[in-house]
């Protein structure tokens, strides 16, 4: 946006523009530019926001809770390593 506008008030320099003119130049040049970056911005933004849904998509795990002592030893489940 800046770099559009010193060439925009450069052009307009060099050709002669009055002041007046030169300043509309310029104002359009600048309020262009800052609705391009804005739609790109927003385009970048949808991109992003679509990658972190599928990162936490696929990072998401289903966790089992785990047995306690208690509860393997009443199922009769529990093998005892050394008998």
């Amino acid at each position: 946006m800046l770099l559009a506008g010193l060439v925009t008030a450069l052009v307009a320099y060099f050709r002669g523009f009055t002041l007046n003119a030169m300043l509309v130049a310029l104002l359009s040049t600048l309020v262009v530019f800052y609705f391009i970056g804005c739609v790109i911005k927003m385009i970048l933004d949808s991109f992003d926001k679509k990658n972190e849904r599928k990162v936490a998509d696929e990072g998401e795990v289903i966790e089992k809770e785990p047995v306690t002592d208690n509860e393997s030893q009443e199922d009769g489940n529990e093998e005892n390593p050394n008998p």
